[in-house]
């Protein structure tokens, strides 16, 4: 398997602009898959079934900060991060191994996109208009 020094990772530049990274968490132990967040930084999560809840501690043991349930679309169960290009930027190691882990990553500077995951962005991002 690909390691974080090993320059076979996926290209953690895809974006400029903030990223939502899909993290599968089907299996019991997921949480313990995320590289912990670089300190000084707290990552917000939000997760696609109430039985995640029971995540909160593991999550914030890492860095991570449960925000709230958003039932996904099209099923699985999942949690999705909000990255910013900042984080991205600031976190060198940290955002390629998060890639490692990660079931899929939207691109938020597309419209189409934006109106898709408008549910998950309106969780993560209260202030962002609805309409």
């Amino acid at each position: 398997m690909p390691t974080v020094a090993d320059d076979r990772t996926r290209s953690a530049r895809a974006a400029d602009g903030p990223v939502l990274v899909r993290i599968d968490a089907s299996a019991p132990d997921w949480v313990h898959g995320l590289p912990s967040v670089p300190e000084g930084r707290r990552i917000g999560v939000t997760v696609s079934t109430e039985a995640l809840r029971s995540c909160t501690t593991a999550l914030a043991e890492r860095g991570y900060d449960l925000i709230g349930v958003v039932p996904g679309r099209g099923g699985g169960t999942h949690a999705d991060l909000l990255v910013t290009a900042a984080a991205r930027d600031d976190a060198a190691r940290w955002f390629p191994a998060l890639l490692l882990v990660a079931a899929r990553v939207f691109d938020l500077r597309f419209g189409p996109v934006q109106l898709l995951l408008q549910a998950e962005l309106a969780a993560h991002l209260p202030d962002l208009p609805t309409d």
